[in-house]
């Protein structure tokens, strides 16, 4: 059991990069996916939505294809949010996507599509629930309720892994409280290799491997409820999204740019961290066009500059003001985007370096190399102003 869920945390450390989806009914409303929440719907208003719910231009094998457009190993998707919707065919309640219009079980669809492209999935799962009427009356049916529910995804479709989001809400002795150490076992009785993250917003359990990190680098914790410093035992992700929405906002148009989302990608591969970047499919299940595009750049950067991000390393220097830095085994990648005014880099290292050339073309830069400190000439401009890709070859 040990040694497949090792195996499958080194592939998970290895993508460096996946697509968050947030996907419900909620996307009808186009105000997020807190919107239920946040303007006190009550659930006797809320819940006719599944009855309008069509997604009729949702197509798995078109989303699959984006995500390798976009240089992306994983998607972990929204099974089911903290309105208690399940996307999912659930035989443990009728309020899911085949009791809608729709009728199709889009989890089947979706594990299907990526299983025939080698893409991983992992399923989010929201044990708070605004929905659930025992959430609130008997705890201990609401906790058979959700662990079931868990466990079924994991019978059902096998994904790479499982992703809470909601435990925050009774943060005291979250274990005892959520019963987590019981539903980890029990899923890896199923299945041994699970990857188990929990965002309850503490360090890692003993039997979670990803800690999660919302909208923020790890260990800034700039949002205040991100845990810090990160665990050195766990798995690190940071969750972001490409607007300010991670469910589906028509009036929400501060989309980053594909310079800036190059360089979060950057900065937390340098700092030992996947990035989870989120879309908001729209109600007829198309990806909106905004966020298609800078996808598709970021897939274009990765494949002329993907050996610098997949598979490799962080933490390779304790200050990059100039941009970030990973590693393998015999390279030390340097991401560029900031230059420095002299146009030179320096460095403290104390290997000794064979060749320092650019990724892209392969051409050679001058350097000069005194005991541990080295110098680097940098070209101007930089070939890339997103983010250059300086080689050294140790």
């Amino acid at each position: 059991m040990e040694k497949q869920r090792q195996q499958a945390r080194e592939r998970f450390r290895q993508m460096r990069f996946g697509l968050f989806v947030h996907w419900g009914i909620y996307s009808l409303l186009e105000r997020g996916e807190w919107v239920m929440h946040h303007e006190k719907i009550p659930v006797s208003e809320y819940e006719p939505l599944m009855h309008r719910f069509n997604p009729v231009r949702f197509n798995a094998d078109e989303w699959v294809q984006l995500v390798k457009q976009a240089g992306m190993r994983y998607i972990t998707i929204t099974a089911k949010h903290h309105d208690g919707f399940c996307m999912y065919d659930s035989a443990l309640t009728d309020y899911k996507i085949t009791n809608t219009p729709y009728k199709r079980d889009i989890m089947r669809e979706l594990a299907d599509a990526c299983r025939s492209a080698g893409v991983a999935l992992l399923f989010y799962y929201s044990p708070l629930d605004w929905h659930h009427p025992a959430y609130k009356s008997d705890w201990d049916a609401y906790t058979r309720y959700w662990h079931g529910q868990v466990i079924e995804l994991v019978q059902k479709y096998r994904p790479m892994g499982i992703w809470l989001d909601g435990c925050w809400e009774k943060p005291e002795n979250i274990d005892q409280t959520w019963k987590l150490s019981e539903l980890y076992f029990a899923l890896r009785r199923i299945q041994p290799g699970i990857l188990i993250a929990n965002n309850h917003h503490q360090k890692p359990l003993p039997d979670e491997d990803i800690q999660t990190y919302e909208q923020d680098l790890p260990g800034e914790n700039k949002i205040g409820f991100n845990p810090e410093p990160p665990s050195e035992s766990a798995l690190i992700e940071t969750c972001m999204t490409i607007n300010n929405s991670w469910g589906y906002h028509a009036k929400d148009t501060n989309h980053k740019s594909p310079a800036q989302l190059i360089r979060i990608l950057s900065e937390c591969a340098s700092r030992d961290a996947n990035l989870l970047l989120n879309v908001g499919p729209k109600p007829d299940g198309t990806i909106q066009s905004e966020h298609q595009e800078r996808l598709k750049e970021k897939g274009a950067w990765l494949r002329e500059n993907g050996e610098a991000v997949y598979g490799t390393r962080g933490k390779v220097f304790d200050s990059t003001p100039w941009g970030g830095a990973t590693r393998t085994s015999r390279r030390i990648y340097l991401h560029v985007w900031n230059t420095p005014e002299n146009g030179e880099l320096t460095l403290e290292l104390p290997l000794r370096v064979k060749t320092v050339r650019l990724l892209q073309t392969g051409s050679r830069l001058q350097y000069e190399q005194r005991e541990t400190q080295m110098t680097i000439q940098l070209p101007a401009p930089l070939p890339d102003p997103r983010n250059t890709v300086v080689v050294l070859e140790v």
